[in-house]
C-alpha cells in the first residue's frame, strides 16, 4: 500500500516539476522535503513507527524525484546554451 502511494505521489509532484518555473520547483522540493523530515522527526517522537516509516519514504522517494526533475532541467537548459 505504501509504495502505491508513493508512486502516485512521485506522478503528482513530477508533473507540478515539470511544468514549474525554477523558484517554483525549488520551492515544491524544499516543501517536500521539510514535510519529509517533519513526519519522521514527528513518528520517532510520539512512538509511530510506521509515520517514521512513511517520513523516511517520502525523504528518500519523493526527495530524489524532486531532486533529479531539477537535475536533468538544469542539464537540458545547460546543453541548449551551448549550441
Amino acid at each position: 500500500m505504501h509504495g502505491g502511494a508513493l508512486m502516485a505521489a512521485r506522478q503528482a509532484v513530477g508533473q507540478y516539476l515539470v511544468y514549474a518555473k525554477g523558484w517554483q520547483r525549488a520551492l515544491i522540493a524544499a516543501g517536500v522535503i521539510a514535510g519529509g523530515a517533519l513526519l519522521l522527526v514527528a513518528g520517532i517522537v510520539t512512538g509511530h513507527l510506521v509515520m517514521a516509516v512513511v517520513g523516511g519514504i517520502v525523504l528518500l522517494g519523493v526527495g530524489n524525484a524532486c531532486v533529479q526533475v531539477i537535475r536533468a532541467r538544469r542539464r537540458r537548459r545547460g546543453e541548449a546554451g551551448d549550441g
